[in-house]
């Protein structure tokens, strides 16, 4: 699926549904952290999941070839990415709750071929013609296990097909394990400017046991040769809370990377899944349990004064950047409204607001391809006010919002609407407010998404109110 390199979903727990009939006003409270607690650990008892792109009223089946085709006649403008899924992965990670497909060497081009078949189904469609493509991601899974030639071609494909800005970032995700020589200059031939790739830890052991290949000697080895060729920027994911990983372990995988002179990092939170691997073993009482919510929210904030301290740059609330070369602007760009082209079983994507899923059935996509078809699953028209809600969504996931500048351009006041929400996060210590700008504190930062999705969800009850009712 389209979604953020690596980023796991958590789930809402015992949280109280965001969406149902409309309430009470006294029902505000719904909406509000916890008082009396210390924020950072305690605000809330879970975090929401939030799938970005989701929501609106749904497309029957029978009308998404013809709604889409109406889509893709219209002219596109503004911020556009492209994604293009490889589900496949070598071993299953026991965190991962993504995984789908295992790797046989014989699907490389079989699968190369039909991507780059789907591609060509949207070539010359006036959306997808008329303007630049500032981002490329290639996702999974695993697009490292391609072959070289067929990592090629397929890239090679992208910028044929696909009209690219002159600064496009195209992002190959990966694991170090089996990228080797022929694969890392086949993917730098074929223009690819950023690398993602997943280390999670530099701990051998904790590697080993959530079954990811290769020790920490492998890991360095692998990013120093990539980095050698001097052509692209090399980005590392680590994850924190994993069983085992205590606070002074996670304190070295941050050191560990930041000594390896790397353009940037991504820090994110691990979240357990009931149906992976790791969620069963931990019932059943094999491994040891993850880290609880107060302990994540504490590594989480060495993570900050970490990168900070190390000078390190904030691009968003999980990335982090060295050097000029990181921008994160596939993350970035895909959190807000801007166009997302998808490609690959299980890809999801969003034209002129209206929200796609490819087929994630592998064979189910091979066939509806090669019949010249483009796969999809499900389909959804924008809800109201769309594009505000993807701004705040954007300004959230940076860090704050500046209010006055939503009101300005999409005619609604914010701040007056939501005053009772943001007063009380205001007093719990979650955000700071002033005039006309909302910043997220610590705190605030590491329940960013509980943050955005409330607000959001609060607004559409103050918007739908009727007027006396709102008053």
């Amino acid at each position: 699926m389209a979604t953020v390199e690596n980023e796991q979903v958590v789930g809402v727990g015992n949280m109280p549904p965001l969406v149902g009939k409309r309430e009470a006003a006294s029902t505000v409270q719904r909406f509000f952290a916890r008082e009396g607690v210390p924020p950072l650990s305690h605000a809330f008892e879970g975090k929401i999941a939030v799938h970005p792109g989701l929501g609106g009223r749904g497309i029957p089946s029978a009308d998404m070839q013809r709604h889409m085709d109406t889509l893709l006649a219209e002219e596109r403008s503004g911020k556009t990415v492209a994604y293009i899924h490889v589900p496949f992965c070598r071993s299953h990670c026991l965190y991962c709750g993504f995984y789908t497909k295992a790797w046989r060497e014989d699907e490389s081009a079989r699968y190369t071929d039909a991507l780059i078949a789907e591609l060509g189904l949207w070539r010359g469609r006036a959306a997808v013609e008329s303007g630049p493509v500032h981002a490329v991601y290639l996702g999974g899974g695993t697009p490292t296990e391609l072959a070289a030639p067929d990592m090629l071609r397929l890239l090679e494909a992208v910028r044929r097909i696909l009209p690219l800005a002159n600064d496009c970032e195209i992002t190959v995700e990966g694991r170090l394990s089996n990228f080797d020589e022929r694969k890392m200059e086949a993917c730098l031939e074929g223009g690819a400017n950023r690398f993602s790739l997943g280390v999670q830890s530099f701990h051998s052991d904790i590697r080993r046991a959530m079954g990811r290949i290769g020790t920490r000697e492998d890991m360095a080895r692998g990013l120093e040769r990539l980095m050698g060729y001097g052509q692209a920027a090399v980005i590392v994911d680590l994850i924190y809370g994993f069983p085992g990983q205590d606070m002074e372990r996670w304190r070295e995988d941050l050191a560990v990377a930041q000594s390896l002179g790397l353009d940037g990092a991504d820090c994110y939170q691990l979240n357990v899944y009931r149906k992976t691997p790791l969620g069963r073993a931990i019932e059943r009482g094999e491994m040891e349990a993850a880290a609880d919510i107060p302990q994540q929210a504490a590594m989480f904030a060495v993570a900050v004064e970490s990168m900070t301290r190390a000078f390190w740059r904030r691009l968003s609330m999980s990335h982090w950047a060295r050097s000029p070369r990181e921008r994160n602007i596939y993350n970035l760009y895909v959190k807000g409204a801007a166009h997302c082209l998808a490609f690959g079983p299980g890809a999801g994507g969003n034209l002129h607001g209206h929200f796609y899923l490819n087929n994630s059935d592998y064979q189910a996509w091979l066939e509806s391809v090669h019949a010249g078809l483009k796969p999809y699953a499900m389909m959804f028209r924008p809800e109201p006010r769309h594009y505000l809600y993807k701004a705040i969504a954007e300004g959230m996931e940076q860090g704050g919002l500046d209010l006055a500048e939503l009101e300005r351009k999409y005619g609604v006041a914010v701040e007056d609407s939501c005053r009772p929400v943001l007063a009380q996060w205001r007093r719990t210590g979650l955000v700071e407010l002033e005039e006309g700008r909302l910043a997220l504190t610590l705190a605030g930062q590491f329940w960013q998404v509980n943050l955005s999705q409330l607000l959001q969800e609060y607004l559409k009850t103050q918007l739908e109110m009727p007027s006396h009712e709102a008053a």
